[in-house]
């Protein structure tokens, strides 16, 4: 029985893809859909089946909107094709509508076995706030279990949306490291939370000296083990 977890939000920059990658070192064996304007888990090589999106206005003109139509068909023969726990990366722009197209073949894919998740990630910004409810309202019909991870970026989400969610979403949070040590930022972009473990801490200091070398390893090191915490429950969902 095949079980998907969609990893969402339609507001961009809200730390989704950092939580992609804790899904994906917390079940090292999961395949990654990756649907975004440009590939960014290239650190996990061939577990990622990468799909650009979205249909671009041309494409869209030069054949009548069929384009646009057909745009999820290959991210949903990628589903169809999953015979274990798979990840599903949407991203920003792109959510909304496809959530909305997902729903109209889940009906026949949970006949044929499969399981859905649904893991929004929500920020204290006006396009994420607003697009959370519609995304958990989407989802709700058919996913059996709904995530929700607050990221407390800009501060606390989830009291604004507090008379929408119900007690049935999981709900996790996630602290504010927008002031990590300097230097710590281009070491998460360039492996994301893997390679964090395997830091090499004399290059580190003979980088940054010994002071700054060790508040980069306690930064991203915090980071890391907050960012697997904040997945757990959706992770154990995905393994049953």
């Amino acid at each position: 029985m095949p079980r998907i977890l969609i990893i969402t939000q339609e507001k961009g920059g809200v730390g989704k893809t950092i939580f992609a990658r804790a899904l994906a070192e917390a079940i090292v064996d999961a395949p990654i859909i990756e649907v975004d304007a440009s590939r960014r888990m290239i650190e996990l090589g061939d577990r990622v089946q990468y799909f650009k999106m979205r249909a671009d206005r041309k494409d869209i003109n030069k054949t009548g909107g069929k384009a646009s139509r057909a745009e999820f068909d290959g991210v949903l023969n990628a589903i169809e094709k999953s015979k274990t726990s798979t990840i599903v990366d949407i991203g920003a722009n792109t959510s909304l509508t496809f959530l909305a197209v997902l729903s109209g073949v889940v009906p026949l894919l949970v006949r044929e076995g499969f399981e859905f998740g649904v893991c929004v990630v929500l920020t204290n910004e006006p396009g994420a706030l607003a697009a959370t409810p519609t995304l958990l309202a989407l989802a709700k019909p058919w996913a059996k279990a709904l995530f929700l991870i607050e990221n407390l970026l800009h501060g606390a989400a989830i009291p604004n949306l507090s008379t929408q969610l119900t007690e049935d979403i999981t709900m996790t949070s996630f602290q504010d490291y927008t002031a990590m040590e300097p230097g710590a930022d281009e070491y998460l972009q360039a492996g994301g939370l893997a390679t964090i473990p395997k830091l090499d801490e004399v290059k580190l200091r003979e980088k940054h000296l010994i002071g700054s070398s060790g508040r980069i390893i306690e930064d991203l090191t915090e980071l890391r083990n907050d960012a697997m915490n904040a997945v757990r429950p959706a992770a154990e969902w995905l393994i049953g």
